[in-house]
């Protein structure tokens, strides 16, 4: 099942947005993430957040279409987007796209990307996604599609990931082992081939497609 959610970090650029939200299930808007969803004319399935960075005509524009909304106080364990991942995992998300969770504030910025190894970890696929970076955490295999000369990243998450083999790049590895507190061998990594594939033995690791 592939769930979208939309929290509320900005989004310059909508264009990307179509080709990941292709075949989606559900959309689930975290608090300001409406202001996304209006946007794009679309209405979600679920609206959850506490509201206290909405404004108001939004949030009454979908109460009116007698949209579930589930409100939380504000002060609360969970931030806006864990809310609308929790209510994904409950709808039985195997899929989740992260829209507006890379924003300016750093803090919920790598919270949202730590949430990755978690909902990994549940055996959910999830993307954390903006108009110029697309990250997910991966423990085994990866198959990319794009152009020749798009940008990769892989970075180590876990203290140590080992047996790394990238295919289809201008640096290949083979069987490498990069380490948290070691050197980033593998930033800025370019896609040689249409299709490229990462291999890891074990560890976590992030996969960054990136553009300038």
């Amino acid at each position: 099942m592939k769930v979208i959610l939309f929290a509320g970090a900005e989004i310059r650029d909508y264009s990307f947005c179509e080709s990941y939200m292709d075949g989606a299930d559900a959309v689930i808007c975290c608090d300001a993430g409406m202001r996304h969803a209006k946007a794009l004319g679309i209405d979600p399935d679920y609206i959850v957040g506490d509201f206290d960075s909405t404004a108001s005509e939004v949030l009454e524009y979908y109460k009116a279409k007698n949209i579930p909304i589930r409100q939380f106080p504000t002060r609360k364990n969970e931030t806006d987007m864990e809310l609308g991942i929790i209510l994904a995992l409950e709808l039985g998300a195997t899929d989740l796209v992260l829209f507006g969770g890379i924003g300016d504030r750093f803090d919920h910025t790598l919270a949202n990307a730590h949430y990755l190894l978690s909902l990994l970890k549940k055996g959910v696929r999830a993307r954390l996604v903006d108009d110029k970076n697309c990250v997910e955490v991966i423990d085994q295999h990866l198959t990319l599609h794009g152009k020749v000369g798009d940008l990769v990243s892989t970075l180590p998450l876990s203290m140590e990931v080992t047996g790394i083999t990238l295919q289809g790049f201008s640096y290949p590895l083979t069987d490498a082992t990069l380490t948290l507190d070691g050197d980033y061998i593998a930033v800025s990594n370019v896609l040689a081939e249409e299709t490229a594939t990462i291999d890891i033995k074990s560890g976590y690791l992030y996969v960054i497609r990136s553009r300038d």
